[in-house]
């Protein structure tokens, strides 16, 4: 009696987390949230159980994408549609058994490292997807279809308005699509890299909640020193190539990739340091909240964000040589 309870309770657990994550997989603005109930499925329930609910969500997402495109007659752009449809969950998904430490050769490495190794696969598997769509020409077609109108509402000739012009501008010669293209070649990486730390974290604070899993306070957070040269190196790189002083090639994603990512870890560092001191100098609660929600603000706002987007990652990276925290916990 107390096995089939069990049974059922583990059923139902896992039908939950199938259901909520293929649910989060439909909606772009909660792509972060897909692979929480995944996390909290494998916390609660163990390994076997995440096996067969990522497996269940994977076919469940590759019948929809089947579906959805059942009216394509063209079979190549069916084909591209399926797998632009599924890229994103199986690379999350690929990044979610990296996180949870169950790949072999990573066993032991702070989370972190394990992230930034689950980015550098994820883009390695990405590279030859897109270039496989690129192939693509009738895609590319519609693509460039559905973009060019989407531009023509905002740049549109006759409207001559001054927004318009500087909008003409600042995309260049070769318009919205030269613009997202290049946009999403510089920080696919960073992106997903920001995606698989915050569903990791919400996981980690849900589970929290429940008193089923001891996390990392934010104030804790450092990053390894190992990673300030790469740092610096990127900062350097891509200076060099935003005043065209060479041209980076192949390299260039890779650099500012690489160099986002980093700029954000150190950023976060930086946050870590002004919260450390905020307790040891005993700000009242709500100063400090009054403090971070002004640097949320200061962030969203063009031009004068760059004393947040530059000042917490030379804060974060001033303590390599100057211990700013009493002690740190190491995840």
């Amino acid at each position: 009696m107390l096995l089939n309870q069990g049974s059922s309770r583990r059923l139902r657990d896992a039908s939950i987390a199938v259901i909520l994550a293929t649910v989060f997989s439909q909606f772009g603005l909660l792509v972060f949230l897909f692979t929480v109930p995944l996390y909290a499925l494998y916390y609660r329930k163990g390994f076997s159980d995440l096996l067969a609910a990522s497996g269940t969500v994977l076919v469940l997402l590759l019948v929809m994408a089947v579906w959805k495109t059942r009216l394509v007659s063209d079979t190549d752009l069916r084909r591209a549609l399926i797998i632009m449809d599924m890229i994103i969950p199986v690379l999350l998904m690929l990044g979610l058994f990296f996180v949870i430490d169950v790949i072999p050769v990573l066993s032991g490495y702070r989370r972190l490292i394990r992230m930034l190794v689950a980015t550098a696969v994820a883009m390695l598997v990405l590279v030859p997807v897109y270039l496989l769509l690129k192939e693509n020409q009738v895609l590319i077609d519609v693509v460039t279809a559905q973009i060019n109108a989407m531009s023509g509402v905002f740049t549109a000739e006759g409207s001559g308005t001054y927004e318009t012009e500087v909008m003409k501008s600042y995309l260049g010669e070769e318009g919205l699509i030269g613009y997202m293209k290049n946009f999403y070649r510089k920080s696919a990486g960073a992106i997903y890299f920001l995606i698989l730390m915050i569903s990791s974290r919400v996981a980690d604070l849900a589970m929290l909640r429940f008193g089923r899993r001891d996390i990392l306070r934010l104030v804790d957070f450092k990053v390894p020193e190992i990673l300030l040269w790469p740092m610096m190196l990127s900062a350097v790189a891509a200076l060099v190539e935003v005043f065209d002083l060479l041209k980076l090639g192949m390299m260039s994603p890779i650099i500012w990739n690489a160099g986002l990512i980093l700029l954000f870890l150190y950023g976060l560092q930086g946050l870590a340091i002004l919260r450390s001191l905020f307790i040891r100098f005993h700000v009242p609660n709500g100063l400090r909240l009054m403090t971070e929600f002004i640097l949320i603000m200061i962030l969203v706002m063009p031009g004068i964000n760059m004393i947040v987007i530059i000042g917490l990652p030379v804060l974060g990276v001033s303590e390599t040589w100057i211990n700013l925290r009493k002690s740190i916990r190491s995840t």
